[in-house]
């Protein structure tokens, strides 16, 4: 048995409880526990038996197991940077909504300079 295959197994188990800890925290919607939990038992799985991924490969047209793999890290990757850029981005924007009704309501006119 390799060594990946009781590491992997443990560090998923520490990552969902972690999930799980922050969702009772307030911290994680359930969404993300359940998305984030099912990577991590996926991990765990294909750990453990390396041969269900070239199942799941088979599955989708795949032909190798380690090809489904990384095809599969790389949309996770992808769904998470392009997840990140909405939030960044609507943060943005709420910041700039913000700094404007600033600048407004604090109008600095020359009629208050004279005074």
């Amino acid at each position: 048995m390799f060594l990946y295959s009781l590491i992997f197994p443990i560090i998923s188990v520490i990552a969902i409880i972690w999930f799980i800890a922050r969702y009772l925290k307030g911290k994680n919607a359930i969404s993300t526990v359940i998305l984030w939990s099912l990577f991590w038992i996926f991990v765990s799985v294909f750990a453990l038996f390396p041969q269900v991924s070239n199942e799941f490969a088979k599955l989708f047209g795949i032909t190798r197991g380690l090809d489904f793999i990384i095809i599969l890290v790389f949309v996770i990757l992808f769904y998470t940077v392009l997840k990140m850029y909405f939030i960044i981005d609507k943060m943005q924007n709420d910041m700039n909504t913000i700094v404007k009704e600033f600048a407004i309501s604090n109008e600095i006119t020359l009629d208050d300079e004279e005074e």
